[in-house]
């Protein structure tokens, strides 16, 4: 059963689409949130470092490392506005801390410039260095790296991480978004190897919904979709909650965003229909440290992390498009969390990854976290009416690994259509909580894109100089991709 509403709803109502965009999370400069972090145009010039054409021995013999940098590229370009110009450059490192050279450089090389990025680093793939104008907010170099500690492919190879998954997330970074707390998205901080679960680790490849209102909500189109804003009032439900909409009809969640020092929170980007809207802790799969830079609007989140219950907000908002829907809330004082679900799988594994799942099957799942002992199989329930729990299978398990351990199995039935799926959790006194977005489905299609070098829906021209410029003068900020954290670094142009 799902717990009660304990939100009271001050109002509801829609307005024009003139309120700026502030969602899921995007990079700003300033605490205030007043300039997001985004390019200036949405051509984007980026350059093919040469060691893409003659990768290093961390990346598998035989890797189609062009086409993967391009599908990742493409990947961005079909969810947006986003067009990309393509150069080539000799260079093989990325610019150094304080010194940008304009060119945008996507490098896999092994230097000591890009060793140094890392250091002894294991817990991240890859790292973008972003260079702005802290007065306008204006991208004028983003360079992407992977780790040169770490073995990469582009055909799952088990023990490797997924090359083209790996450039999704840092190409996020590249265009403007922070890090998202919806677990199956691509810009969740975290990215498994190949072998987890059994299975190949190829979800991030795909953007999920909340990728995709991400950047949109940046570049573009915004036309035909709806947003959610507005205020939650709470002590304890303050600065850093995690606020997500799920589609009631299809239980797919959408997007969320991390609410702001304010109380203000914005989700757009949103087909025309209705959506539950809930609240929950930075305590889960995503920790405060991995989800935001420490600088800007995000400065200080890890510190102040309220303890608070997961709350239902508000179990149907209607969005229309083109307008956004106004949703501000009083909420109840509420007590620390007492249940907390963090870890979840398949094939008795479990992690903080999504779990990748095909219509048609039954899986057995596996789920730990702190007072999952008091949860029963009646108190388990997966919105979408795509999924069916099979709840004489519900058992309690000991891991070993100091939280209790539930399992249970699920069918998922042949037409689910792709997307990210939550499950609720019901403990002893109505207490809830939630894995948003931790169960994926993966569209065949999308994992199996074909080179796209030649589409020019997907890139503005194709050139090949090598060419250099002096400029920038900046400073760093941090944010992160067992599991391995992807990264950027934040850089004040001068």
């Amino acid at each position: 059963m799902r717990r009660l509403i304990t939100a009271l709803i001050l109002g509801i109502s829609l307005v024009g689409w003139s309120v700026p965009a502030r969602a899921y999370t995007h990079q700003y400069t300033d605490s205030p949130a007043s300039l997001q972090i985004k390019w200036p145009s949405t051509i984007v010039t980026v350059a093919f470092s040469t060691s893409l054409s003659q990768p290093p021995s961390n990346i598998k013999a035989g890797s189609d490392v062009l086409g993967a940098v391009r599908r990742a590229l493409a990947h961005w370009s079909q969810n947006s506005n986003i067009r990309f110009i393509e150069t080539t450059s000799r260079a093989q490192s990325i610019s150094p801390s304080g010194s940008g050279d304009s060119v945008s450089l996507i490098s896999v090389a092994d230097t000591p410039e890009n060793r140094a990025v890392f250091g002894t680093d294991q817990v991240r793939t890859g790292r973008t260095r972003v260079f702005f104008n802290p007065d306008s907010g204006a991208i004028t170099e983003a360079d992407v790296i992977i780790n040169p500690n770490l073995q990469f492919s582009t055909d799952s190879t088990p023990g490797t991480y997924d090359l083209e998954a790996t450039l999704t997330h840092e190409l996020g970074h590249l265009l403007g978004l922070e890090h998202s707390t919806v677990t199956g998205a691509t810009m969740q901080p975290r990215q498994g190897q190949n072998g987890l679960y059994g299975q190949p680790a190829l979800t991030p490849r795909t953007l999920s919904d909340d990728d995709r209102a991400g950047i949109r909500a940046l570049y573009g189109p915004h036309d035909g979709l709806g947003a959610i804003a507005g205020t939650i009032s709470l002590e304890t439900l303050s600065y850093g909650a995690h606020v997500w909409a799920e589609n009631v009809a299809t239980g797919q969640i959408t997007e969320g965003n991390v609410k702001f020092a304010n109380g203000t929170f914005r989700i757009e980007g949103l087909q025309p229909g209705d959506y539950r809207v809930v609240a929950e802790p930075l305590d889960g799969t995503v920790s405060p440290s991995e989800s935001a830079s420490t600088r800007g609007v995000y400065a200080g989140l890890a510190a102040t992390q309220p303890r608070f219950r997961s709350i239902e907000l508000a179990s149907s908002l209607s969005v229309a498009a083109n307008t956004t829907t106004q949703f501000n809330a009083v909420v109840a004082s509420s007590d620390a969390p007492t249940i907390n679900p963090r870890l979840f799988g398949i094939n008795s594994q479990l992690s903080t990854i999504p779990v990748p799942l095909a219509p048609g099957n039954t899986y057995k799942l596996y789920i730990g976290g702190e007072g999952l002992d008091r949860v029963q199989a009646a108190g388990v329930t997966i919105s979408s009416p795509h999924f069916t729990i099979k709840r004489d299978t519900f058992t309690q398990q000991d891991f070993g690994i100091g939280v209790p351990v539930i399992t249970f199995d699920v069918t998922i039935d042949e037409s689910a259509p792709a997307g990210d799926y939550s499950i609720e959790f019901v403990a002893t006194g109505d207490e809830i909580a939630h894995l948003s977005g931790a169960l994926t489905i993966d569209s065949p299609q999308a994992l199996a894109q074909p080179n796209t070098v030649d589409d020019a829906r997907l890139f503005v021209s194709q050139h090949h100089p090598d060419f250099f410029n002096t400029g920038a003068q900046p400073v760093a900020l941090e944010t992160d991709f067992l599991l391995l954290l992807p990264d950027i670094l934040l850089e004040w142009a001068q």
